[in-house]
């Protein structure tokens, strides 16, 4: 599968690094307005690879399959129509567009062409996200109670998007994988311009039926920031993305139900207590695992877990918390 690649900034140049790695795509040519880029590019990949400035260069070539998005949002959704609107397969880097309004446009024209639309959506292709998913289908888990999120570092401040909408659009789609896609009863969210005209901190808390997911997104934290914390019945795990080994913790611990005919039991509900485990996880890059899940359903035609319309539950998700940080 021959792709296009739009974009070569410095995340364009980590997306490009793993096109070129997997063996399920071909990376085909790399545009960017940059000619500095474009030099950038060439210099690691050489003459296999065609460099131009505009992506129209090869938006109707017959060669081409796919197209990979990674701009800033603003332009990027123009630039996603003519893709989709040549018949081209399409991943994007998130968030999908920058409102629930303009995803849907982008899903019901991969919907009309029967194409593969695919968000990157990053991290519901992580090994220890999909460790915790088995949990939850198996019931180890139990029923979730709570989702708790702290994505922070100390920059770079963004001047085009909130910190919400640059963080913890990846947080949401976690939630939305891991519960199989339930809706929020309600959302709310509060946040600070200390820098610029965007949020730099914001924090959005989503009720749902049955538990609450709470999503922490900072760009002035002085220490990173990678924990995601889930809550079950059964058992409950820490997942910390900024420890070298055991990133993933599982606490055999919860709250046993009340006896009402213990007399401790009238007045407190107990804790149990018991082991603590960190499981081997075999690492895997969770971007090349999106990029060939993406390469998967173009061959198949199956669509994406990360498609459109999870990307557009994403963007009303968002769309709402900013409604409500912005009138608070």
């Amino acid at each position: 599968m021959n792709v296009v690649h739009v974009g070569y900034g410095y995340w364009g140049a980590n997306v490009a690094k793993n096109l070129a790695r997997s063996k399920k795509v071909g990376l085909f040519a790399v545009c960017d307005m940059n000619p500095e880029n474009l030099a950038r590019a060439k210099a690691l990949y050489g003459d296999n690879v065609r460099y131009e400035k505009s992506y129209k260069s090869f938006i109707d070539n017959p060669d081409v399959d796919a197209f990979v998005l990674a701009v800033q949002t603003e332009p990027s959704f123009e630039i996603a129509k003519d893709i989709l609107s040549a018949g081209k397969h399409l991943f994007i880097e998130k968030p999908i567009a920058t409102n629930a309004e303009r995803a849907q446009i982008l899903t019901d024209m991969a919907r009309e062409k029967n194409l593969i639309l695919h968000c990157d959506h990053i991290m519901i292709f992580h090994p220890i996200i999909r460790y915790i998913k088995k949990m939850v289908q198996s019931g180890e888990l139990g029923d979730i109670t709570s989702i708790e999120v702290s994505r922070a570092n100390l920059g770079p401040v963004r001047m085009d998007v909130t910190a919400m909408m640059d963080l913890a659009v990846h947080d949401i789609a976690v939630v939305d994988y891991l519960t199989d896609g339930k809706i929020p009863l309600s959302v709310h969210a509060v946040g600070e311009k200390l820098y610029g005209e965007q949020e730099t901190l914001t924090f959005l808390t989503m009720k749902y039926d049955g538990f609450i997911a709470h999503i922490k997104s900072s760009w002035i934290s002085p220490v990173k920031e990678r924990t995601t914390l889930v809550c079950g019945t059964k058992k409950m795990v820490i997942f910390d993305d900024m420890r070298g080994m055991d990133k993933l913790s599982i606490f055999d611990c919860g709250i046993v139900k009340r006896d009402e005919h213990d007399e401790y039991g009238l007045y407190e509900f107990k804790a149990r207590t018991g082991d603590i485990l960190s499981p081997y996880i075999p690492q895997e890059d969770a971007l090349l695992n999106s990029i060939e899940h993406f390469a998967d359903c173009v061959k198949s035609g199956t669509q994406s877990i990360s498609n459109g319309e999870q990307s557009v539950k994403v963007m009303k998700i968002l769309d709402k918390a900013h409604e409500s940080m912005r009138g608070f």
